[in-house]
């Protein structure tokens, strides 16, 4: 399938739109719903993980990575047609969701905020966050599931550039408080339109190295919206001089995580070393030797899975002198050894 097979053929319904959209239909009244639920095949909805808010077992708790992603693949990222005519079911995600409208428009109830979205609109979730998807017309969206880890291991050079995407990414990573979401408006801008078509046509196809094909392309969208939308962008309320200083302080920590000391810290930002203890704590939930711990350890997993750097040389390379200890660290943040973490993930062996 190519992409122009493609736009006319996402308009057209899907097996699980044309169950939602008689299951939409049914619920209008009491009488065929009730029909509609006792005529149920349960190994169908099952095997298909349809949603039911009537029958409670189908709605997990919340959806966790595993639900959608490759656990043994650090760079996976998954691109979705929003199914039309499914329930609008508040929940949460352990991963960053983008959701783009390429025609039409949609609602979405995001902690307690009723949003419209337009053509071309994408708003961004993060983890934790309650929310809601509303479509029951011939609208079409895109959403775009993205793990906290494998944010961070593709696109942490993008992270740590002043732009106000990357702002929201890091607060959600590292910081306890930050924005519910983030929206920005691209009208019918034709480049982001054929972005997500051709995600979503590689997540259809699965060809070699379509992983990449995906992240590489999605990191084109993120230049788009920084270059020519940024000063459009929609988010909820919240003290931008806060904001700033949060973002400076990880910012500076990510770009210095090799040899920083907390000292490093104060002397940059003109505080006493207790006082940007006190605000690292506040912003992360962790102390600075943990936040520091956490960004090397980040950093050591991207080296490991795409380098051929030397196990002792990566020790070297995040801060730790001594690689006896850098391996205890890292098999209790992985609970594997930097050794097996490789073999599991390097993307040389998946090629």
């Amino acid at each position: 399938m190519d992409i122009q097979t493609l736009r006319l053929k996402i308009f057209e319904m899907n097996e699980d739109e044309t169950f939602y959209k008689e299951y939409y239909y049914a619920r209008q009244q009491e009488y065929s719903l009730k029909h509609f639920l006792a005529n149920l095949d349960m190994n169908y909805v099952y095997k298909r993980h349809l949603i039911i808010p009537e029958i409670k077992n189908t709605i997990p708790p919340q959806f966790e990575d595993s639900f959608f992603f490759d656990m043994h693949d650090p760079h996976s990222i998954v691109v979705q047609k929003h199914n039309r005519y499914s329930p609008a079911l508040l929940h949460k995600h352990t991963y960053f969701e983008l959701f783009y409208i390429f025609s039409g428009s949609c609602k979405q109830h995001i902690s307690n905020r009723d949003i419209e979205l337009h053509t071309g609109d994408i708003c961004i979730v993060p983890p934790g966050i309650e929310h809601s998807v509303t479509i029951n017309d011939d609208s079409i969206g895109f959403n775009i599931m993205i793990r906290k880890s494998t944010l961070f291991n593709i696109f942490s050079n993008f992270l740590q550039n002043q732009n106000i995407l990357s702002f929201f990414f890091m607060n959600h990573i590292y910081a306890r408080n930050a924005n519910d979401y983030i929206i920005f408006h691209t009208n019918k801008d034709y480049e982001i339109q054929r972005a997500f078509l051709y995600m979503y046509l590689e997540d259809i196809n699965k060809e070699i190295y379509h992983n990449q094909m995906i992240s590489h392309t999605l990191m084109l969208v993120f230049g788009l919206l920084i270059r020519y939308y940024e000063n459009s962008v929609e988010t909820p309320a919240f003290a931008h001089k806060t904001d700033v200083q949060r973002f400076a302080l990880l910012q500076f920590i990510q770009e210095n995580y090799t040899s920083v000391t907390l000292d490093d810290i104060a002397a940059r930002f003109h505080y006493t070393p207790e006082y940007t203890s006190k605000l690292i704590k506040e912003t992360t939930g962790m102390t600075f030797t943990d936040i520091l711990q956490q960004v090397r350890l980040e950093k050591a997993q991207d080296m490991l899975a795409n380098t051929n750097l030397s196990v002792a040389s990566i020790s070297e390379s995040v801060g730790y002198s001594s690689p006896v200890y850098f391996i205890k660290l890292f098999k209790n943040y992985t609970d594997m050894t930097p050794s097996a973490y490789r073999k599991l993930h390097s993307t040389k062996i998946k090629a």
